[in-house]
């Protein structure tokens, strides 16, 4: 009887990768709205029937344009009473000054009238600026974003009659760690990713950092400005921001995936030739994607990036491309 056929072992199939030096960064992220680069929400300085709307939700306006005005009847009635009796009061001030030079009136009787004119020139002023309340101009460049008041509707000061919104420019304000704010810098270039639009990043730069904490928190707020010249984003999307908490530059760089956990230490498997030999490393920055080894490889080194867990030490194997 012939003996049983000893089958041959078959060789663990494994993928390579060159061992190179290169730079490696990890990213934090960071939440927040996006939000036009100035807005204004428009209250009258008093309360009044709305006679005018001079825009619509959507137009363009600029700083000092008319927005709204309010009924005018009896502030105007005011204000045309108190500018007779400036002029009036004006009137006889000059008339008193005149004979107080020429001795005619007591310094008493000069002051009492210098004080009956100063109180009606507050009065007029006081009365012109209430008639400047009545018509209500924009305080910025930009555009409607809404209108709460109509012709013959009551505005007042318990909210905004309408919203201006400068998005000429659009950005986000967030807020930073204590472990990321001395990670980053005015200037630094941010990838801005908006769910709803585009897998892919848009572009944007840090414009502002606080150097201290806002008031009651303990992060600090940041402000970062969105470049996007197609004019797809629009101010109200919710966005993430990818800030660059660690980078290296220089270093031995490997796919995350090369490296496995044996016995509680890391390992990478490295070739010669054909032959595995399951080394030992240090590693350092890992963000997923590449690992920083700090000691165990060198460049040039060929590794194994797929198959490793199975492959044993000094076994041939077979590199698949």
């Amino acid at each position: 009887m012939k003996p049983p056929a000893i089958s041959e072992k078959v060789p663990v199939s494994v993928a390579t990768a060159v061992v190179e030096e290169g730079s490696i960064y990890a990213t934090s992220p960071l939440t927040g709205r996006i939000d036009p680069v100035d807005s204004a929400a428009v209250v009258p300085m008093t309360a009044g029937e709305v006679t005018v709307v001079a825009v619509n939700l959507g137009d363009y306006v600029k700083k000092g344009d008319l927005l709204f005005e309010m009924d005018k009847a009896q502030i105007s009635t005011t204000y045309n009473t108190a500018k007779l009796a400036y002029e009036s009061a004006k009137a006889d001030y000059e008339r008193m000054g005149v004979l107080y030079k020429e001795g005619a009136v007591s310094l008493q009787q000069y002051q009492g009238i210098e004080t009956q004119f100063n109180v009606a020139k507050q009065n007029l002023s006081a009365a012109a600026e209430a008639l400047s309340y009545t018509t209500v101009t924009s305080p910025i460049d930009g555009y409607i974003t809404s209108v709460n008041v109509s012709a013959g509707s009551l505005a007042s000061q318990a909210a905004p009659a309408i919203t201006v919104a400068d998005v000429s420019k659009l950005e986000i304000n967030t807020s930073l760690s204590e472990y990321l704010i001395n990670k980053v810098n005015t200037g630094d270039k941010v990838d801005i990713f908006i769910k709803t639009l585009s897998k892919d990043p848009y572009p944007g730069t840090i414009t502002a950092i606080s150097p201290a904490p806002a008031l009651g928190t303990l992060t600090y707020p940041v402000t970062i400005s969105v470049d996007d010249s197609s004019g797809a984003i629009k101010a109200g999307m919710f966005a993430e921001v990818q800030i660059v908490s660690d980078k290296k530059e220089g270093v031995i760089c490997v796919p995350s995936d090369a490296v496995f956990i044996k016995s509680g230490e890391s390992k990478v498997v490295v070739l010669n030739g054909n032959i595995p030999s399951v080394t030992t490393v240090t590693t350092g920055l890992d963000n997923g994607v590449t690992a920083e080894v700090i000691s165990g490889l060198k460049a040039g080194d060929i590794i194994v990036v797929s198959g490793q867990q199975y492959v044993v030490d000094g076994e041939p194997v077979n590199i698949v491309e």
